[in-house]
Protein backbone atom coordinates (compact mmCIF):
# COMPACT_ATOMS: atom_id res chain seq x y z
CA UNK A 1 0.00 0.00 0.00
CA UNK A 2 1.61 3.15 -1.00
CA UNK A 3 2.07 5.64 1.54
CA UNK A 4 3.03 9.36 1.90
CA UNK A 5 3.78 9.79 5.33
CA UNK A 6 6.37 12.21 7.10
CA UNK A 7 7.48 11.15 10.39
CA UNK A 8 10.06 12.72 13.29
CA UNK A 9 12.95 14.90 12.13
CA UNK A 10 12.18 17.38 13.99
CA UNK A 11 15.50 18.39 15.69
CA UNK A 12 16.78 18.98 11.79
CA UNK A 13 13.54 20.85 11.07
CA UNK A 14 14.15 23.45 14.10
CA UNK A 15 17.75 23.58 13.84
CA UNK A 16 16.84 24.37 9.78
CA UNK A 17 14.12 27.19 10.76
CA UNK A 18 16.85 28.68 12.90
CA UNK A 19 19.81 28.77 10.26
CA UNK A 20 16.98 29.96 8.00
CA UNK A 21 15.55 32.89 10.94
CA UNK A 22 19.45 34.22 11.07
CA UNK A 23 18.66 36.11 7.84
CA UNK A 24 22.39 35.61 6.80
CA UNK A 25 24.16 33.15 4.08
CA UNK A 26 23.90 30.08 5.05
CA UNK A 27 25.74 27.16 3.34
CA UNK A 28 24.78 23.61 4.08
CA UNK A 29 26.00 20.30 3.67
CA UNK A 30 23.18 17.30 4.21
CA UNK A 31 23.75 13.83 3.24
CA UNK A 32 22.97 10.67 3.94
CA UNK A 33 22.24 6.83 2.81
CA UNK A 34 19.61 6.81 -0.45
CA UNK A 35 15.79 6.40 0.76
CA UNK A 36 16.55 7.66 4.19
CA UNK A 37 14.25 10.79 3.53
CA UNK A 38 17.28 13.69 2.94
CA UNK A 39 14.52 14.63 -0.35
CA UNK A 40 11.31 14.66 1.91
CA UNK A 41 12.90 16.52 4.82
CA UNK A 42 13.90 19.48 2.56
CA UNK A 43 10.53 19.22 0.87
CA UNK A 44 8.76 20.01 4.12
CA UNK A 45 11.63 22.83 5.39
CA UNK A 46 10.74 24.24 1.80
CA UNK A 47 6.91 24.86 2.45
CA UNK A 48 6.42 28.37 2.70
CA UNK A 49 9.30 29.53 1.30
CA UNK A 50 10.79 30.77 -1.83
CA UNK A 51 12.54 27.93 -3.06
CA UNK A 52 14.62 26.78 -6.31
CA UNK A 53 15.02 23.11 -5.74
CA UNK A 54 17.17 21.13 -8.57
CA UNK A 55 17.19 17.34 -8.56
CA UNK A 56 20.80 16.55 -10.53
CA UNK A 57 20.90 14.05 -12.92
CA UNK A 58 23.74 12.12 -14.27
CA UNK A 59 24.44 14.39 -17.26
CA UNK A 60 26.81 17.32 -18.49
CA UNK A 61 27.46 20.38 -17.12
CA UNK A 62 25.76 22.41 -20.07
CA UNK A 63 22.71 19.74 -20.15
CA UNK A 64 22.30 20.51 -15.90
CA UNK A 65 22.90 24.33 -16.64
CA UNK A 66 20.34 24.23 -18.96
CA UNK A 67 17.75 22.51 -16.40
CA UNK A 68 18.83 24.87 -13.69
CA UNK A 69 18.38 27.52 -15.74
CA UNK A 70 15.15 26.87 -16.81
CA UNK A 71 13.85 25.77 -13.27
CA UNK A 72 15.18 29.26 -11.51
CA UNK A 73 13.36 31.19 -14.72
CA UNK A 74 10.02 29.71 -14.16
CA UNK A 75 10.41 30.39 -10.54
CA UNK A 76 11.32 34.30 -10.93
CA UNK A 77 9.30 34.96 -14.43
CA UNK A 78 12.62 36.58 -15.66
CA UNK A 79 15.07 34.99 -18.56
CA UNK A 80 17.91 33.87 -17.61
CA UNK A 81 21.24 32.04 -18.87
CA UNK A 82 24.69 31.24 -18.00
CA UNK A 83 26.17 27.99 -16.28
CA UNK A 84 24.99 27.07 -12.83
CA UNK A 85 27.50 29.61 -10.93
CA UNK A 86 26.48 32.30 -12.89
CA UNK A 87 22.48 31.64 -12.69
CA UNK A 88 23.86 31.20 -8.55
CA UNK A 89 24.93 34.51 -8.63
CA UNK A 90 22.01 36.15 -10.26
CA UNK A 91 19.75 34.59 -8.30
CA UNK A 92 20.04 36.99 -4.85
CA UNK A 93 19.76 39.83 -7.56
CA UNK A 94 16.26 38.88 -8.49
CA UNK A 95 14.79 37.76 -5.55
CA UNK A 96 12.34 40.16 -3.59
CA UNK A 97 13.76 38.01 0.35
CA UNK A 98 15.50 35.61 0.84
CA UNK A 99 15.54 32.48 -1.18
CA UNK A 100 16.03 28.47 -0.31
CA UNK A 101 18.00 26.70 -3.29
CA UNK A 102 18.50 23.08 -2.95
CA UNK A 103 21.06 21.34 -5.20
CA UNK A 104 20.19 17.83 -4.75
CA UNK A 105 22.10 14.91 -5.49
CA UNK A 106 25.00 17.38 -5.84
CA UNK A 107 27.75 14.65 -6.41
CA UNK A 108 26.82 14.45 -10.17
CA UNK A 109 26.94 18.35 -10.43
CA UNK A 110 30.85 17.75 -9.40
CA UNK A 111 30.94 14.49 -11.91
CA UNK A 112 30.02 16.94 -14.30
CA UNK A 113 32.35 19.62 -13.76
CA UNK A 114 35.22 18.57 -11.46
CA UNK A 115 36.26 22.01 -10.34
CA UNK A 116 32.43 23.53 -9.16
CA UNK A 117 33.34 22.91 -5.66
CA UNK A 118 36.00 25.79 -6.12
CA UNK A 119 33.64 27.55 -8.50
CA UNK A 120 31.65 27.54 -5.51
CA UNK A 121 33.63 29.07 -3.14
CA UNK A 122 35.24 31.54 -5.13
CA UNK A 123 31.37 32.58 -5.56
CA UNK A 124 30.64 32.35 -2.17
CA UNK A 125 34.19 34.45 -0.70
CA UNK A 126 33.14 37.08 -3.14
CA UNK A 127 29.14 37.48 -3.49
CA UNK A 128 26.98 34.80 -1.86
CA UNK A 129 28.50 35.28 1.38
CA UNK A 130 26.84 39.05 1.61
CA UNK A 131 23.61 37.95 0.46
CA UNK A 132 20.67 36.32 2.57
CA UNK A 133 20.56 33.01 0.53
CA UNK A 134 20.40 29.49 2.30
CA UNK A 135 22.36 26.91 0.22
CA UNK A 136 21.64 23.31 0.53
CA UNK A 137 24.02 20.91 -1.31
CA UNK A 138 22.42 17.70 -0.53
CA UNK A 139 23.38 14.02 -1.84
CA UNK A 140 23.54 10.57 -1.28
CA UNK A 141 26.82 9.80 -1.86
CA UNK A 142 28.49 9.56 1.69
CA UNK A 143 31.91 9.25 0.98
CA UNK A 144 32.08 12.00 -1.37
CA UNK A 145 30.35 14.28 1.25
CA UNK A 146 32.47 13.12 4.34
CA UNK A 147 36.19 13.20 1.85
CA UNK A 148 35.79 15.74 -0.87
CA UNK A 149 33.15 18.44 0.53
CA UNK A 150 33.14 17.86 4.85
CA UNK A 151 37.41 17.08 4.89
CA UNK A 152 39.53 20.01 5.58
CA UNK A 153 41.26 19.93 2.13
CA UNK A 154 37.99 20.78 0.87
CA UNK A 155 38.16 24.15 -1.08
CA UNK A 156 34.41 24.68 0.97
CA UNK A 157 35.85 23.66 4.21
CA UNK A 158 35.23 26.35 6.78
CA UNK A 159 32.71 28.10 4.59
CA UNK A 160 29.62 25.63 5.72
CA UNK A 161 27.40 27.04 8.01
CA UNK A 162 26.22 23.30 8.87
CA UNK A 163 26.45 19.84 8.26
CA UNK A 164 23.93 17.22 8.75
CA UNK A 165 23.88 13.37 8.12
CA UNK A 166 20.46 11.94 8.03
CA UNK A 167 20.25 8.84 9.99
CA UNK A 168 17.29 6.23 9.92
CA UNK A 169 14.01 6.14 12.10
CA UNK A 170 14.60 5.50 15.61
CA UNK A 171 12.15 2.59 16.69
CA UNK A 172 9.89 4.69 18.50
CA UNK A 173 9.01 7.07 15.56
CA UNK A 174 7.57 3.81 13.45
CA UNK A 175 4.04 3.72 14.89
CA UNK A 176 2.88 6.09 12.96
CA UNK A 177 3.59 4.56 9.73
CA UNK A 178 1.47 1.39 10.81
CA UNK A 179 -1.12 3.11 13.87
CA UNK A 180 -3.30 -0.62 14.28
CA UNK A 181 0.07 -2.53 15.10
CA UNK A 182 0.72 -3.86 18.86
CA UNK A 183 4.02 -2.92 20.35
CA UNK A 184 5.04 -6.62 19.60
CA UNK A 185 3.93 -6.39 16.05
CA UNK A 186 6.22 -2.57 15.61
CA UNK A 187 9.42 -4.72 16.64
CA UNK A 188 8.92 -6.92 13.66
CA UNK A 189 8.50 -4.75 11.94
CA UNK A 190 11.79 -2.69 12.99
CA UNK A 191 13.61 -5.97 12.91
CA UNK A 192 12.32 -6.45 9.39
CA UNK A 193 12.78 -3.01 7.69
CA UNK A 194 14.67 -0.96 10.31
CA UNK A 195 14.06 2.64 10.45
CA UNK A 196 14.33 3.70 6.50
CA UNK A 197 11.29 5.66 5.86
CA UNK A 198 10.97 4.48 1.77
CA UNK A 199 11.44 0.88 3.36
CA UNK A 200 8.83 1.38 5.93
CA UNK A 201 6.04 2.72 3.24
CA UNK A 202 6.53 0.01 1.13
CA UNK A 203 5.31 -2.59 3.86
CA UNK A 204 1.12 -3.12 4.49
CA UNK A 205 -0.25 -1.11 7.69
CA UNK A 206 -3.54 -3.19 7.18
CA UNK A 207 -1.80 -6.88 6.62
CA UNK A 208 0.31 -9.08 9.26
CA UNK A 209 3.58 -9.15 9.72
CA UNK A 210 3.81 -12.91 7.93
CA UNK A 211 2.02 -11.30 5.01
CA UNK A 212 3.86 -8.48 4.27
CA UNK A 213 7.44 -10.79 4.88
CA UNK A 214 5.88 -13.10 2.30
CA UNK A 215 5.65 -9.82 0.14
CA UNK A 216 9.08 -8.95 1.01
CA UNK A 217 10.68 -12.17 -0.33
CA UNK A 218 8.34 -12.70 -3.48
CA UNK A 219 10.54 -11.99 -6.60
CA UNK A 220 9.65 -8.82 -7.84
CA UNK A 221 9.08 -6.81 -4.87
CA UNK A 222 10.80 -3.65 -4.33
CA UNK A 223 12.57 -5.01 -1.43
CA UNK A 224 13.52 -8.14 -2.43
CA UNK A 225 16.73 -6.57 -4.55
CA UNK A 226 16.83 -3.35 -2.90
CA UNK A 227 19.87 -4.17 -1.23
CA UNK A 228 21.79 -5.29 -4.34
CA UNK A 229 20.68 -2.18 -5.89
CA UNK A 230 21.62 0.07 -3.19
CA UNK A 231 25.36 -1.73 -2.65
CA UNK A 232 26.14 -1.58 -6.25
CA UNK A 233 24.93 2.31 -6.55
CA UNK A 234 26.66 3.06 -3.28
CA UNK A 235 30.13 1.27 -3.92
CA UNK A 236 33.01 0.78 -6.61
CA UNK A 237 33.16 -3.45 -5.71
CA UNK A 238 29.67 -5.02 -4.53
CA UNK A 239 31.09 -8.58 -5.06
CA UNK A 240 33.85 -8.08 -2.29
CA UNK A 241 30.79 -6.00 0.20
CA UNK A 242 28.37 -8.57 -0.92
CA UNK A 243 30.81 -11.31 0.27
CA UNK A 244 32.17 -9.54 3.94
CA UNK A 245 28.03 -9.12 4.84
CA UNK A 246 27.38 -12.59 4.14
CA UNK A 247 30.29 -13.97 6.48
CA UNK A 248 28.58 -11.73 9.30
CA UNK A 249 25.90 -13.57 8.83
CA UNK A 250 27.18 -16.98 8.78
CA UNK A 251 28.67 -15.39 12.31
CA UNK A 252 32.29 -14.31 11.33
CA UNK A 253 32.28 -10.97 13.33
CA UNK A 254 35.87 -10.43 14.31
CA UNK A 255 37.70 -8.24 10.75
CA UNK A 256 40.25 -11.15 10.74
CA UNK A 257 37.53 -14.28 10.26
CA UNK A 258 35.21 -11.78 7.89
CA UNK A 259 38.71 -11.04 5.66
CA UNK A 260 39.36 -14.89 5.75
CA UNK A 261 35.53 -15.89 4.85
CA UNK A 262 35.44 -13.42 2.39
CA UNK A 263 38.86 -14.06 0.50
CA UNK A 264 39.76 -9.94 1.43
CA UNK A 265 43.38 -9.15 2.10
CA UNK A 266 43.27 -8.74 6.02
CA UNK A 267 45.58 -5.51 5.34
CA UNK A 268 42.47 -4.02 3.66
CA UNK A 269 39.43 -5.32 5.25
CA UNK A 270 39.49 -2.09 7.28
CA UNK A 271 38.29 0.13 4.30
CA UNK A 272 35.73 -2.16 3.68
CA UNK A 273 34.00 -1.96 7.44
CA UNK A 274 34.92 1.96 7.21
CA UNK A 275 32.43 2.22 3.73
CA UNK A 276 30.04 0.05 5.41
CA UNK A 277 29.78 2.16 8.67
CA UNK A 278 29.73 5.60 6.56
CA UNK A 279 26.42 3.80 4.88
CA UNK A 280 25.25 2.88 8.25
CA UNK A 281 24.84 -1.02 7.68
CA UNK A 282 27.76 -1.90 9.53
CA UNK A 283 28.62 -1.05 13.42
CA UNK A 284 31.39 -1.77 15.45
CA UNK A 285 31.31 -2.86 18.70
CA UNK A 286 33.87 -3.18 21.97
CA UNK A 287 32.92 -4.71 25.18
CA UNK A 288 31.82 -1.39 27.64
CA UNK A 289 35.05 -0.14 29.47
CA UNK A 290 37.62 -2.11 26.64
CA UNK A 291 39.24 -0.95 23.51
CA UNK A 292 39.44 -4.52 22.26
CA UNK A 293 37.87 -7.24 20.90
CA UNK A 294 36.23 -5.48 18.80
CA UNK A 295 33.45 -7.60 16.37
CA UNK A 296 31.86 -6.17 13.39
CA UNK A 297 27.74 -6.32 13.47
CA UNK A 298 24.72 -5.03 11.25
CA UNK A 299 23.03 -1.55 12.33
CA UNK A 300 20.75 -1.80 9.31
CA UNK A 301 18.38 -4.01 10.10
CA UNK A 302 16.90 -4.34 6.37
CA UNK A 303 20.62 -5.84 5.54
CA UNK A 304 20.22 -7.97 8.26
CA UNK A 305 17.27 -9.03 7.34
CA UNK A 306 18.19 -9.67 3.70
CA UNK A 307 21.55 -11.51 4.16
CA UNK A 308 19.92 -13.66 7.23
CA UNK A 309 16.66 -14.72 4.60
CA UNK A 310 16.77 -13.58 1.29
CA UNK A 311 19.92 -13.87 0.17
CA UNK A 312 19.97 -17.20 2.50
CA UNK A 313 17.48 -18.65 0.27
CA UNK A 314 17.55 -16.66 -2.80
CA UNK A 315 17.55 -20.35 -5.04
CA UNK A 316 14.60 -21.99 -3.14
CA UNK A 317 12.83 -18.25 -3.93
CA UNK A 318 13.56 -18.22 -7.57
CA UNK A 319 12.52 -21.80 -7.93
CA UNK A 320 8.87 -20.13 -6.95
CA UNK A 321 8.87 -22.02 -3.19
CA UNK A 322 7.79 -19.33 -1.35
CA UNK A 323 5.56 -20.75 1.11
CA UNK A 324 8.69 -23.28 1.94
CA UNK A 325 11.12 -20.30 2.30
CA UNK A 326 8.12 -18.42 4.67
CA UNK A 327 8.18 -21.68 7.03
CA UNK A 328 11.90 -21.41 7.30
CA UNK A 329 11.50 -17.30 8.11
CA UNK A 330 8.52 -18.16 10.57
CA UNK A 331 10.14 -20.81 12.46
CA UNK A 332 13.56 -18.75 13.06
CA UNK A 333 12.32 -15.11 13.46
CA UNK A 334 12.16 -15.09 17.15
CA UNK A 335 15.75 -16.26 17.28
CA UNK A 336 16.39 -13.41 14.64
CA UNK A 337 14.36 -10.40 16.77
CA UNK A 338 15.80 -11.26 20.20
CA UNK A 339 19.47 -9.52 18.53
CA UNK A 340 17.09 -6.49 17.57
CA UNK A 341 14.87 -6.86 20.97
CA UNK A 342 18.68 -5.89 22.41
CA UNK A 343 19.56 -2.96 20.55
CA UNK A 344 15.99 -1.61 20.80
CA UNK A 345 16.53 -1.57 24.51
CA UNK A 346 19.43 0.42 24.03
CA UNK A 347 17.00 3.26 21.85
CA UNK A 348 15.12 3.00 24.70
CA UNK A 349 17.13 4.11 27.69
CA UNK A 350 16.36 7.79 27.42
CA UNK A 351 12.37 6.77 28.12
CA UNK A 352 13.13 3.73 30.74
CA UNK A 353 15.25 6.65 32.58
CA UNK A 354 12.69 9.33 33.08
CA UNK A 355 10.03 6.98 33.64
CA UNK A 356 12.28 5.82 37.19
CA UNK A 357 12.24 2.33 35.60
CA UNK A 358 15.71 2.34 34.77
CA UNK A 359 17.63 3.51 38.60
CA UNK A 360 20.70 4.52 37.03
CA UNK A 361 21.93 7.76 34.63
CA UNK A 362 22.93 6.28 31.14
CA UNK A 363 26.45 7.80 30.95
CA UNK A 364 28.11 4.82 29.64
CA UNK A 365 26.11 2.07 28.39
CA UNK A 366 27.30 -0.80 26.02
CA UNK A 367 27.44 -4.96 26.13
CA UNK A 368 30.24 -6.68 27.78
CA UNK A 369 31.51 -9.92 26.98
CA UNK A 370 34.95 -12.17 27.94
CA UNK A 371 35.82 -15.63 26.60
CA UNK A 372 31.82 -17.51 27.22
CA UNK A 373 30.36 -14.42 29.52
CA UNK A 374 28.32 -12.54 27.91
CA UNK A 375 25.78 -9.45 29.27
CA UNK A 376 23.66 -8.08 26.83
CA UNK A 377 23.78 -4.34 28.41
CA UNK A 378 25.42 -2.81 31.46
CA UNK A 379 24.56 0.70 32.42
CA UNK A 380 26.99 3.35 34.26
CA UNK A 381 27.37 6.33 35.82
CA UNK A 382 30.91 5.91 37.11
CA UNK A 383 31.40 6.37 40.82
CA UNK A 384 27.37 5.85 41.65
CA UNK A 385 25.65 3.50 39.77
CA UNK A 386 25.48 0.27 37.77
CA UNK A 387 22.71 -1.78 35.92
CA UNK A 388 23.48 -4.90 34.34
CA UNK A 389 20.72 -5.93 32.06
CA UNK A 390 19.33 -9.42 30.30
CA UNK A 391 16.48 -9.03 27.06
CA UNK A 392 14.78 -12.31 26.44
CA UNK A 393 12.45 -12.33 23.76
CA UNK A 394 10.65 -15.13 25.20
CA UNK A 395 8.03 -15.57 27.24
CA UNK A 396 8.73 -16.19 31.14
CA UNK A 397 6.81 -17.41 33.82
CA UNK A 398 8.02 -14.87 37.39
CA UNK A 399 9.91 -17.85 38.57
CA UNK A 400 12.01 -17.97 35.35
CA UNK A 401 12.75 -14.60 35.35
CA UNK A 402 14.66 -14.53 38.97
CA UNK A 403 16.36 -17.69 37.99
CA UNK A 404 17.94 -15.53 34.92
CA UNK A 405 18.75 -12.47 37.54
CA UNK A 406 20.32 -14.76 39.74
CA UNK A 407 22.75 -15.98 37.07
CA UNK A 408 23.13 -12.05 35.20
CA UNK A 409 23.98 -11.42 39.08
CA UNK A 410 26.73 -14.05 39.36
CA UNK A 411 28.14 -12.63 35.84
CA UNK A 412 28.42 -8.93 37.17
CA UNK A 413 31.08 -10.23 39.53
CA UNK A 414 33.05 -10.59 36.80
CA UNK A 415 33.15 -7.46 34.54
CA UNK A 416 34.97 -5.16 37.13
CA UNK A 417 32.14 -2.71 36.43
CA UNK A 418 30.16 -2.51 39.49
CA UNK A 419 29.28 0.52 41.83
CA UNK A 420 28.61 1.59 45.59
CA UNK A 421 25.12 0.91 43.92
CA UNK A 422 24.07 -2.17 41.56
CA UNK A 423 20.90 -3.09 39.80
CA UNK A 424 19.89 -6.07 37.77
CA UNK A 425 16.91 -6.00 35.24
CA UNK A 426 15.02 -8.50 33.19
CA UNK A 427 13.62 -7.30 30.05
CA UNK A 428 11.61 -9.82 28.94
CA UNK A 429 8.63 -10.18 25.80
CA UNK A 430 6.47 -11.40 28.42
CA UNK A 431 5.72 -12.47 32.40
CA UNK A 432 2.70 -14.67 31.53
CA UNK A 433 2.05 -15.16 35.71
CA UNK A 434 2.76 -11.56 37.09
CA UNK A 435 2.13 -7.86 36.17
CA UNK A 436 5.00 -5.79 35.52
CA UNK A 437 7.13 -3.49 36.54
CA UNK A 438 8.43 -5.63 39.13
CA UNK A 439 11.01 -4.13 41.18
CA UNK A 440 12.35 -6.29 44.07
CA UNK A 441 15.93 -5.23 45.93
CA UNK A 442 17.87 -3.68 43.68
CA UNK A 443 15.55 -6.30 40.88
CA UNK A 444 13.75 -4.91 38.61
CA UNK A 445 11.25 -7.01 35.64
CA UNK A 446 9.71 -5.09 33.00
CA UNK A 447 7.89 -6.57 29.84
CA UNK A 448 6.33 -5.55 26.75
CA UNK A 449 3.22 -4.05 28.54
CA UNK A 450 6.04 -1.29 30.90
CA UNK A 451 7.74 -0.97 27.15
CA UNK A 452 4.76 -0.15 25.68
CA UNK A 453 3.24 2.27 29.17
CA UNK A 454 6.57 4.10 28.69
CA UNK A 455 6.73 4.38 25.39
CA UNK A 456 2.91 6.13 25.40
CA UNK A 457 3.58 8.48 27.99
Amino acid sequence: MLRNIFVDRVDELEYLERLWREKSFALVIIYGRRRIGKTRLLLEFSKGRKTIYYLAVEATYEHLSREFSDIVEKTFGLPIGGDIISVLRAIPKIADDKVLVVLDEFQYLVDANPRFVSELQRLVDEYLARTKMMLILCGSAVSFFERKLLGYKSPIFGRRKAAMKIKPLRFVHIKEFFPKYTLKELIYVYGIVGGTPAYLEKLDSNRSILENIRDIITPGHYLYDEALNLLRQEVREPKTYFSILAAITEGYVRPGEIASFSKVDPRTITKYIDMLEDLDILTRVRPLGFKKPVIVEFSDNYFRFWFTYIYKLRTTLELGLIEEALEYVTETLDQYTSKIFERIIIELLPHLYRSKILKTKPIQFGRWWHKDIEIDLVIREPGKSTTFVETKWKDLTHSEALRILDELQKKSTKTGLQSPQNFYMLVARKITDKETPIVENHRIIIDLRTLEDIISK
